[in-house]
């Protein structure tokens, strides 16, 4: 997944961020350590860059790192104040599992792991 070249690009600790033609929030993880305060700078942000508006979030967690438990406790709490749905995507197996485990705790709101970044987009779609 890659912004397109007209995107507005926000760099934060976690994620690079931007918006797409349709208002989704994209997120391309960055390999950098997950913790409860880096995702509530991370959260604060989105707050701030969605005008304090849920958006839809399309994440690609190929590096995303592994969070704690008790990080992945604390994001489910939080993630239906800032998403109306989450859609991921992969292209590395540790992506893919985090993602997988990180949807196995609990969906605070519907979220679903994809193939592809088109199919995430589609299924994002029904929620904007």
């Amino acid at each position: 997944m890659h912004p397109p070249g007209n995107a507005k690009i926000y760099e934060t600790h976690l994620a690079t961020l931007w918006f797409d033609e349709h208002g989704i929030l994209c997120a391309l993880a960055k390999h950098n350590e997950r913790t409860i305060e880096t995702q509530k700078a991370a959260y604060a942000f989105i707050s701030e860059i969605s005008g304090n508006k849920k958006v839809c979030l399309l994440s690609d967690a190929s590096n995303m790192t592994p969070p704690t438990r008790e990080l992945r406790e604390y994001m489910n709490q939080e993630l239906p104040k800032y998403f109306k749905a989450m859609a991921m995507i992969s292209e590395t197996m540790l992506g893919k599992t985090m993602a997988n485990t990180f949807m196995a705790l609990k969906d605070p709101i519907p979220m679903q792991m994809f193939a592809t970044e088109e199919e995430a987009r589609e299924w994002l779609k029904q929620y904007l």
